[in-house]
């Protein structure tokens, strides 16, 4: 039997509409769904035949990876399917061009994973009465060989549908202590230099992501002390007990916590004591909006309940000048440094290493375009 194919219609109409060919047989279950991707699926019914296959275990690698995208478009698969048994070979209007492209961008995720192409860059972390880098934050980059750039604000949720932040994760935890340990040989200091990683909400639910993270230190020499967790307040609210017992596994370690993007969520001054954060990280909206009666109302409270503060989104001289007053030390944003590469950062390191850099950070900059 010839199992149908989809091709994206040649040319974009008001309608978005699938193209069917039956032309093409696939017997190879690895070429069944989403296999060297130019269209959605490429066989409807070979996918739903893989959803079968979904309890025997005997899978290879990448058929279990074009499982999961099966599993996670089976409506759209039996859609299909039925319409294709009254109208085989007609133009099916089933499928929008943007469901088709999140399609195919998800099966470029896949690859970009397999294939180790999602990168780090890293944003410093300042204080400001010494004038020095004291951490770095690891920011995970996609830049797609056609699309571009792709902000992580499409790909980290994609990851999350998919189960691919389980994976990639790890791989990006890995590359940061990775980092970090050239960057502490290489820049010994009394004061280790930190290094903050984000969890997301999917990636606290595992059971045994504590331990791997503890592999991972050991494995690079990092100490607990050193690494930084930095979770968002939404991450809390689906299955807070089990996210709250991962986290309080990682302070167990010695791992300080920190809250992402604090003012902007669920939670309360007042719950804060109850939840095991280190740290807080007001959210840039509060600098951008120059809100600073509510950013010194929140660096008051954190200092009564014993909590560190970083301030983000710090774009100007006069928002670094004004939390000064305020009594905010520690700062992050682009007035200081935008995410940069290891190379760039590894070059503000040794400059601010020589002890005759400018007061401001920001001058370090001017070192690394200069040299």
């Amino acid at each position: 039997m010839a199992y149908p194919t989809l091709t994206h219609p040649a040319e974009a109409t008001e309608d978005p509409t699938l193209a069917i060919d039956c032309a093409h047989p696939f017997d190879d279950i690895s070429l069944l769904i989403c296999h060297e991707l130019r269209t959605p699926l490429t066989s409807i019914q070979g996918a739903l035949k893989l959803l079968g296959y979904q309890q025997s275990g005997s899978l290879s690698d990448d058929g279990q990876r074009l499982l999961t995208i099966a599993i996670n478009n089976a409506d759209r698969l039996t859609r299909l399917a039925n319409a294709l048994e009254t109208h085989p070979v007609q133009l099916l209007t089933l499928l929008s061009n943007a469901e088709i492209d999140s399609l195919q961008l998800e099966n470029e995720l896949h690859q970009a994973v397999a294939q180790q192409e999602i990168y780090l860059a890293y944003q410093p972390i300042v204080a400001t009465d010494t004038h020095q880098i004291i951490g770095l934050e690891a920011l995970a980059r996609w830049r797609h060989s056609s699309r571009g750039d792709i902000s992580p604000e499409v790909f980290v949720p994609l990851a999350e549908k998919t189960g691919l932040i389980y994976s990639l994760g790890l791989f990006l935890l890995e590359q940061a202590c990775q980092q970090l340990n050239r960057w502490q040989s290489e820049f010994p200091s009394p004061s280790p230099l930190t290094m903050s990683v984000n969890l997301s909400a999917v990636q606290l639910l595992q059971p045994q992501l504590a331990a791997q993270i503890d592999q991972i230190l050991q494995r690079h020499s990092i100490a607990p002390s050193s690494l930084k967790i930095e979770v968002t307040e939404s991450a809390l609210i689906e299955n807070k007990t089990l996210a709250l017992n991962t986290l309080a596994d990682l302070r167990r370690l010695g791992i300080q916590l920190y809250i992402d993007d604090f003012g902007t969520g669920y939670s309360s001054l007042g719950r804060l004591q109850d939840l095991p954060f280190d740290t807080l990280k007001i959210d840039r909206s509060f600098i951008r909006n120059k809100n600073w009666a509510m950013s010194e109302a929140i660096l008051i409270m954190a200092e009564k309940l014993n909590l560190d503060v970083i301030v983000e989104g710090v774009e100007t001289l006069e928002d670094m000048t004004s939390l000064q007053k305020l009594g905010c030390i520690k700062m992050q944003g682009y007035y200081f440094s935008p995410p940069r590469d290891s190379t760039t950062i590894t070059t503000m390191l040794a400059q601010q290493a020589l002890g005759n850099v400018p007061n401001l950070v920001q001058e370090l900059l001017s070192a690394v375009s200069m040299a």
